[in-house]
């Protein structure tokens, strides 16, 4: 479903090595790709699949097995952030805010008839609320449901999707981006919050990806306190679900000042659009020393593995 984002990321990236210097090798995802990493034998994979394939653990188990340094999170912090039913619970394990939610599995609703609790599940949160995949990104399969009539078609329209759904609580608040780069040999620290403004309706992909559908405030127009505890938040929670390298943590301010984490990607989008080179180009880090720091990141951590 994010090929189109995938490919634009992977080919800044792919343009930015070679300015810096690097021999480049894109590949794309096919038969022949194990056979084509084995004959290249790379020094390190920069990965720049989004979405299920590239953020859930698989090229990243691969790439392992291969004995190949790759760019990013491993393979079980890829599966925690993918599924965000996972890293729900395991950010409010250590007591990280996250909106209420409900899990139902397609499994469930064919053969428990759990579909009968559904309308429980969605009182429980109240409306407005959302339904949504639990393994995909993008806002993909996503719905706002305003009332009970419109539950049922939302939850097919995210099981499309996702064998796995959330129904989550809707909160009211700002939407903040918080990116995280984490350097070779470094802490991981916060790049800038970068507040989302959709010029109409939600924070969808077209918003996302079309240029000029979404202003963005950088940093965000928030009290310092509440600055403060988003980056306390996000560097908590990226820590929590295990991320190395860098990742983005998409959180919401709700009406009383406390960020809600609502996600973290493993694999951000470095599109023109994105919210994570903005950051970084407004923290002085241009795309290509972007680039270099997440690559240098991937190759001291295979080093100091061989140690």
């Amino acid at each position: 479903m994010e090929r189109d984002v995938s490919v634009v990321t992977g080919r800044r990236v792919q343009h930015a090595l070679e300015r810096l210097g690097h021999e480049v090798h894109p590949l794309d995802i096919e038969e022949t790709t194990t056979g084509s990493l084995m004959e290249i034998a790379p020094d390190a994979a920069f990965v720049c699949l989004h979405g299920p394939g590239g953020e859930d653990g698989t090229v990243q188990a691969l790439l392992e097995t291969l004995g190949i340094p790759y760019t990013g999170s491993g393979p079980l912090s890829s599966i925690r952030c993918m599924d965000k039913d996972y890293a729900k619970r395991a950010l409010r394990a250590a007591g990280i805010q996250t909106p209420p939610f409900r899990t139902f599995l397609r499994r469930a609703m064919n053969e428990m008839g759990a579909s009968a609790a559904l309308d429980t599940a969605a009182d429980s949160l109240g409306y407005p609320l959302v339904v949504k995949p639990a393994r995909e990104g993008s806002s993909f399969g996503l719905s706002r449901v305003e009332e009970p009539g419109e539950l049922l078609d939302a939850v097919y329209e995210a099981l499309g999707y996702d064998a796995k759904i959330l129904l989550e609580a809707w909160v009211e608040g700002k939407e903040i981006s918080v990116p995280i780069l984490e350097p070779a040999a470094g802490e991981p620290k916060v790049l800038g919050l970068v507040e989302i403004r959709p010029r109409e309706g939600a924070y969808n992909f077209e918003a996302k990806y079309t240029p000029g559908a979404t202003d963005f405030a950088i940093p965000a127009e928030v009290p310092d306190e509440t600055a403060k505890h988003l980056r306390e938040t996000a560097l908590a929670a990226y820590r929590t679900l295990g991320c190395s390298g860098y990742a983005r943590v998409d959180t919401i301010v709700d009406e009383n000042g406390v960020p809600q984490v609502l996600d973290v990607k493993t694999i951000p989008g470095f599109t023109e659009t994105s919210t994570f080179p903005l950051a970084a180009e407004r923290a002085g880090i241009p795309f290509e020393k972007l680039v270099e720091t997440i690559l240098e990141a991937a190759l001291r951590t295979e080093a100091a593995a061989k140690l």
